[in-house]
């Protein structure tokens, strides 16, 4: 009897991982950064579509994939900072993280994923709260990360970091009153650390 058992739960797992599984044998291929990404039809046609992102709407929440590395610092920050939700998940092989926000005037959840393909970091906005076969199946159109688990959250952890050290500096800075001698102040953080400077 436990035999019979274990074989129906086996066979219907194997039924519900072949109705969940996606065909996306006649997607279409996009480039973004440095990777190809396969888009299914109802992203196709997108809105604007370059290097840097792929944006299928005017709304970036409606659907987008993004090149994020030349602003990982800022953007993540600002993800960390602006979404009631986040969550580390693992999608397609992947570490990822899972943001997640509501919005009030369109009365939608709106879901970002934040993963590595290569050396390289992405992110993907959709509608919705959760991650769907589609949307893995597009982190699964990417690369491999080149990145093992620990690097990859260290590694955002570290920008989280630099984002704040940036963030305190300039609002201290900030609250000084203007010399109204047409000058400002500026922070820069790189591999040599936090530079300071007044560009007239």
């Amino acid at each position: 009897m436990l035999k019979k058992i274990l074989i129906f739960l086996f066979s219907l797992l194997i039924v519900i991982n072949v109705a969940n599984a996606v065909d996306s044998s006649n997607w279409t291929e996009v480039s973004v950064g440095y990777e190809e990404f396969k888009i299914p039809p109802q992203y196709e046609n997108p809105y604007s579509s370059d290097f840097n992102m792929y944006e299928f709407d005017e709304d970036i929440d409606e659907f987008t994939i993004r090149f994020v590395n030349p602003q990982i610092m800022s953007l993540y920050g600002y993800f960390l900072e602006h979404n009631s939700y986040a969550e580390k998940v693992n999608v397609s092989g992947h570490d990822a993280i899972h943001f997640m926000s509501y919005d009030r005037h369109d009365g939608t959840n709106n879901s970002k994923l934040w993963f590595s393909a290569g050396e390289e970091f992405y992110y993907i906005t959709w509608r919705g709260s959760e991650i769907t076969p589609t949307i893995e199946e597009i982190v699964k159109s990417a690369s491999p990360s080149k990145y093992n688990h620990t690097e990859f959250y260290s590694i955002l952890d570290n920008e989280y970091k630099n984002y704040q050290i940036v963030n305190a500096i300039e609002s201290q800075r900030s609250d000084y009153p203007s010399s109204g001698s047409g000058s400002h102040t500026f922070v820069s953080l790189g591999t040599g650390g936090i530079n300071f400077g007044v560009m007239t």
